[in-house]
């Protein structure tokens, strides 16, 4: 049986949190990244967000925005 570690169970709250965090901020400027969670860390204990799942064609228009906006 797979036990998790307290350092692991407090990294996936704070990866679910930055996801929640940016997803609601994507929201706002009109995008989706439908696959987009806190994942289970690692090597680290370090809190990590899965970004994955988005089509190329958001991802382009996505870019295009943060490039305007730099």
């Amino acid at each position: 049986m797979y036990y998790q570690r307290p350092a692991q169970d407090a990294a996936l709250v704070e990866g679910n949190l930055a996801a929640k965090d940016l997803a609601e901020a994507l929201a706002q400027a009109g995008f989706s990244l439908p696959s987009l969670y806190g994942d289970f860390p690692t090597i680290t204990d370090g809190a990590l967000v899965h970004l994955g799942g988005a089509s190329a064609e958001v991802v382009r228009e996505l870019a295009a925005w943060i490039r305007e906006r730099v």
